[in-house]
């Protein structure tokens, strides 16, 4: 695969204080001024505050936690500290993070009805997240493998999204199903769309887990709510487990023109930009420059995130250093803390007052990430704002 330029070797620029990437000033949170392009206003003029409401959607999964040193390798055994069961998925933990955090939440995926999806529904519900707007699919029970005839092929049915979390001291790995979560279509969100009536925010999470929404139907719903209802729209890549990394038939390509807010980690941006940007140029400038209206967020770990959007300088908020105990849902929960900054406060685009609610959209991002860092699990139990105390 080809190397992107400058903007993805963030890490090394980052830690030799070089603050201009491409040719662009970075404008690093820790100044107290920023280099404004000819569209900035200033902030008196353009801050209101309102009340979001979050339509989050996306995948499901029961995950199975495996605290482990190192990963197995064929035919051998690795001990596991303990192994547990508790509910996850990208959008199901940002959902759960939000709602936590005071953010109202209207939560739209699917499970299996079966042992393992009434215990997820069950847990998350008793903690209080609404799970009106779930769809349980009847004909996807979490059965496993099913030996149909004596000396017969294994036949596997569909069975609710379960995800196995390797987690180590340093990072993890994943073996996933998504039954449920493939078979979620448009037509199942389309059957909850009036419960989203008084939403002010799209979400979706785990999209390259999401193909039954890697449609045209889907990018119309979508189009169609942003302009009769006004909603901005935001977006969590995940990896892809098939390594295209545009969507289905390239549905990713056009869905982007309706995205406001794309976040990534550096892998994902970087396999992104390489799917949907020519060959000349694949750098995150280029990924902006084809898609104007677009910010991207990149995590980078224990070095922060930097925000990127066309014509403006990229900002770039370092991290704390924190306590790690498990990493697994640290990028899920900055997601959350940076929505439930960002969504409150409206700024125009490029301006000082946006590079200003960047800033402090990461900060609550990175204070959130870092109480889930220092638990184990991904989402075990949501962060609750008094969680925050003396982090931002």
């Amino acid at each position: 695969m080809a190397r992107l330029g400058t903007s993805f070797r963030l890490v090394s620029a980052v830690s030799a204080g070089l603050w201009h990437l491409q040719g662009r000033p970075l404008y690093h949170s820790d100044t107290k001024s920023c280099i404004s392009t000819s569209r900035t206003r200033s902030a008196s003029a353009c801050q209101t505050v309102r009340r979001p409401c979050v339509a989050v959607c996306g995948d499901i999964f029961m995950d199975i936690m495996a605290p482990i040193k190192k990963l197995p390798v064929w035919d051998s055994d690795v001990e596991a500290e303990s192994v547990k069961m508790v509910p996850g998925g990208s959008a199901l933990n940002q959902g759960r993070q939000l709602h936590s955090l005071g953010v109202p939440v209207r939560f739209v995926g699917a499970v299996g009805k079966d042992a393992i999806g009434h215990a997820l529904l069950e847990q998350v519900s008793g903690q209080g997240f609404p799970t009106d707007s779930i769809k349980t699919f009847s004909n996807l029970p979490s059965s496993g493998q099913r030996l149909h005839d004596v000396g017969a092929p294994q036949q596997l049915e569909r069975v609710q999204g379960v995800c196995i979390v390797l987690s180590g001291p340093a990072d993890r790995a994943f073996v996933s199903c998504y039954s449920t979560t493939d078979a979620f279509t448009e037509r199942d969100l389309q059957e909850q769309a009036h419960k989203l009536e008084d939403c002010t925010h799209f979400h979706l999470g785990g999209y390259f887990n999401m193909k039954g929404l890697q449609s045209h139907d889907f990018t119309q719903f979508v189009a169609d709510a942003k302009r009769s209802k006004q909603w901005t729209i935001s977006l969590n890549s995940q990896a892809c487990s098939n390594g295209h990394w545009c969507g289905e038939d390239n549905h990713l390509a056009s869905f982007l023109d309706h995205v406001d807010l794309l976040f990534v980690n550096a892998s994902e941006g970087e396999h992104i930009c390489a799917a949907l940007c020519p060959d000349s140029d694949r750098s995150i400038s280029a990924l902006c420059k084809r898609y104007p209206e677009l910010m991207v967020v990149i995590t980078q770990g224990s070095h922060g995130c930097t925000a990127y959007r066309h014509q403006m300088p990229a900002v770039y908020v370092p991290a704390k250093q924190t306590r790690v105990v498990d990493t697994t849902g640290a990028g899920d929960a900055f997601i959350a803390g940076f929505l439930s900054s960002w969504l409150p406060h409206a700024a125009p685009k490029r301006s000082e007052a946006e590079q200003k609610a960047i800033v402090d959209a990461c900060k609550k991002g990175h204070a959130v990430a870092s109480v889930v860092l220092g638990r184990e699990g991904a989402c075990v139990e949501p962060v609750r704002p008094r969680d925050l105390k003396d982090l931002e």
